[in-house]
């Protein structure tokens, strides 16, 4: 075994000095404070909607270094004409917390005015970077829609209302020569700012209804399709009509539910989702880019359930058996299918159901049938919202 020897003192000191040090915890050079610094805030839009404007926002979830957010304030700043906004601008602070949609109403300066808005978010004495400054021009209260009614169609739901289809307007506004104005002047026909829509298929009217047909309204989908800005630049989209908004439960009303404001004064929303509450108000717009809107119409609301029934059974027979007469279909290719419901008439007697099976059974044996009766037998499919379909067309048959 080999042995070791004692070590130089110079090495001894060493190796003292390089416990001591790692017994203290040193790694290094001293790691600074994250910062609680907000990014910029998300989302930030200003319209004009009935007697006041109105900005919108997002606000962050954390800091720039990744400091969650309890709370924060946001700072909105505004002005008329063309002010500087941090010198003679107005000022008005809003607490909210961490990813937060906040919605705050201005004053409306009289119609023609340059009205401007830009907002930061700040924490402690650390303050954001300022949004870019929106503009638009002040126009004319717009008279909003009514008598909004919402029920419910084989397609989803239709939406009825009465009002004036709005003249459209130029409420753009040409950016002065000041760092950080995002406002451009528009062209008539020009393609809407923010988050883009795929378009939908359209719909048609219910057959037979005696209303005007209801304007289809899109399906939104949770992303945005590569193709979706050629598609949109490539045909002219209206600039002024009527928009239709839905929330669900407790959510807010946010984007319109169309890529462009409706001609018609009806719609039919065929992606409102099953089995909640979905309310609805339209608003008539005169421009979009930038967003000029009436107040909100009365609310709708109402229960989204399915009332389409299933397609009625086919293939139906009777067969004479030895304990009676057994009624056959064709099994049903329904994806909510929940069964299958008999009925019988006889003479003298009037049609009643005399049996409902479950959707994996394509047969039903009648032994109440009594011979040298004649019999009629229908059957019809039920799905599991209690929707019947038609009945198939009958059959008659009797015991020997």
């Amino acid at each position: 075994m080999t042995k070791l020897g004692r070590l130089p003192g110079t090495a001894v000191l060493t190796t003292a000095l390089l416990s001591a040090a790692a017994a203290c915890g040193h790694r290094g050079d001293p790691v600074p404070p994250l910062r609680h610094t907000p990014p910029g805030l998300a989302e930030f839009r200003l319209a004009q909607r009935g007697e006041a404007l109105e900005v919108s926002l997002l606000t962050p979830a954390a800091s720039v270094d990744g400091v969650p957010f309890e709370r924060l304030v946001v700072e909105i700043l505004f002005a008329q004409g063309d002010k500087d906004l941090e010198k003679s601008g107005a000022r008005r602070e809003l607490l909210a917390y961490g990813r937060q949609r906040v919605v705050e109403a201005l004053p409306l300066p009289g119609p023609g005015t340059v009205a401007r808005a830009a907002a930061r978010g700040i924490v402690g004495r650390e303050k954001g970077p300022r949004t870019l400054t929106m503009a638009l021009v002040a126009q004319p209260v717009i008279e909003a829609p009514r008598e909004l009614r919402a029920r419910l169609i084989a397609e989803g739901v239709r939406l009825d209302w009465i009002g004036e289809e709005p003249m459209p307007v130029s409420a753009a506004v040409l950016p002065p020569r000041t760092p950080g104005f995002s406002g451009q002047a528009k062209a008539p026909g020009a393609r809407p700012s923010g988050p883009a829509r795929s378009p939908a298929a359209l719909m048609p009217p219910p057959a037979g209804a005696r209303p005007p047909p209801a304007a289809p309204l899109p399906r939104p989908g949770p992303g945005v399709a590569e193709n979706d800005e050629a598609l949109a630049t490539s045909v002219e989209l209206r600039q002024s009509g009527f928009q239709v908004y839905r929330r669900v439960g407790t959510e807010s009303y946010r984007l319109p539910l169309a890529q462009q404001p409706l001609g018609e004064r009806s719609a039919i929303d065929a992606a409102a989702p099953r089995g909640t509450t979905a309310c609805y108000v339209v608003r008539s717009a005169a421009s979009v880019d930038p967003l000029v809107e009436s107040a909100a119409s009365n609310e709708a609301c109402l229960e989204v359930r399915d009332i389409s029934p299933p397609r009625p059974p086919t293939g139906t027979a009777v067969l004479p058996r030895e304990r009676g007469l057994e009624v056959l279909w064709t099994p049903s290719s329904e994806d909510d299918l929940a069964g299958y419901r008999v009925y019988r008439e006889a003479p003298g007697e009037p049609q009643s159901r005399i049996a409902e099976v479950e959707a994996t059974r394509s047969a039903w044996l009648d032994t109440t049938a009594r011979s040298a009766v004649s019999y009629q037998y229908q059957v019809a499919a039920f799905d599991r919202a209690g929707n019947e379909s038609a009945k198939a067309p009958a059959v008659e048959a009797s015991l020997p």
